[in-house]
Parts: structure tokens; C-alpha cells; sequence
């Protein structure tokens, strides 16, 4: 008897040892998904205007007055400003009534290491950026302060009139080609 009951543990044991394909883990299934995503490219100025510059009176011994404003615009490429060279860039209290009005561009930075672009120098409003200014766009670097500056004096042409000049300036970023 107890060689028959040796057996059948043995026999036991030994089954268990063989794999039973039922319970046996299925085997694995892949399934790859190709992902995309397209970036939109950027242009846009942190506000939708500068903040007001109220230059200082000019008066005899104050003959020439200026003032700057800042913005900032994001961009993920390079852009190309522009300005507006129309009579409405143009310091003016009605037709007859004009100063002299100059307009200066200015970055935080220059394009090299950080998004930037180079100093537009003074010129008067009808040439400001006639050819417009780069903006240089550096990778990991997406912001750019832009200062805008405006310069006004009275002129030789004419006695001006006193009170009140206004002109509005108008800075487009376009994609640079």
C-alpha cells in the first residue's frame, strides 16, 4: 500500500510539473499609434495697444519733448515690424496745426541670444520703419519687450498754436519672409 501511494504522489507531482496550456498567460499583443502635433505659429503683442506717452509741454525753454511706451510681443519665428507712415502718425491739433514728430524703436534684447532685433533710430513719422525692423526669434525664447519712443518739437516753418496734439502710431508684426 505504500508503494501504491508513493506512486500517486508521484504521479501527481509529476503532472504538475508538465505546463497546462490553460492556464497558461496569453501571450502579448503590441499596437503602435503614430502621435502628431503641429505648433501654431505665433505673432501676438501682450496688450492691444501700448500704454498712452503724454509728452511733457513744450514751451520756450522747453523746445523739443519725448516719451516712450512699452510692449511686449510673443512670437515662435522671426517677424518683421512695421509703421504706420500716414498723417495720423503725425503730432496734430487739425490740418493747418503740426509738429514735428519723430519715432525711435528699441529692444530688450538684440537677436543674438535672446529673441531681439537692432535700434530703429530717430526718423520722422513718414519714414519710421519704411523698410521695417526684424525681430530675430531665438529658440526657448519666445518674448521680446519692444519700446517705442516719440520725439516732438515745434519746427522753423511756422508759429504753432498752442493746445492740445495728437497723433496715433500703429506698430504691425507680420511674418518675415
Amino acid at each position: 500500500m505504500k508503494s501504491c501511494l508513493f506512486i500517486t504522489v508521484l504521479a501527481v507531482f509529476a503532472l504538475s510539473l508538465v505546463p497546462n496550456p490553460v492556464l497558461a498567460g496569453q501571450p502579448s499583443v503590441s499596437a503602435t499609434c503614430h502621435i502628431s502635433c503641429t505648433v501654431a505659429e505665433v505673432a501676438e503683442w501682450s496688450e492691444g495697444s501700448f500704454p498712452a506717452i503724454k509728452l511733457p509741454e513744450l514751451t520756450p525753454q522747453n523746445e523739443q519733448a519725448s516719451g516712450s511706451s512699452r510692449l511686449y510681443l510673443y512670437t515662435n519665428r522671426d517677424v518683421k515690424i512695421t509703421a504706420d507712415n500716414s498723417d495720423a502718425a503725425q503730432l496734430s491739433k487739425g490740418a493747418l496745426h503740426k509738429l514735428v514728430t519723430e519715432y525711435k524703436l528699441e529692444y530688450d534684447a538684440s537677436g543674438v541670444n535672446e529673441t531681439g532685433g537692432s535700434t530703429a533710430e530717430w526718423s520722422e513719422y513718414d519714414s519710421f520703419l519704411s523698410k521695417g525692423s526684424t525681430v530675430a526669434h531665438v529658440s526657448g525664447d519666445g518674448a521680446v519687450e519692444v519700446i517705442l519712443s516719440v520725439r516732438a518739437s515745434k519746427g522753423t516753418e511756422r508759429p504753432v498754436d498752442s493746445g492740445e496734439y495728437s497723433a496715433t502710431q500703429t506698430l504691425t508684426a507680420c511674418w518675415k519672409s
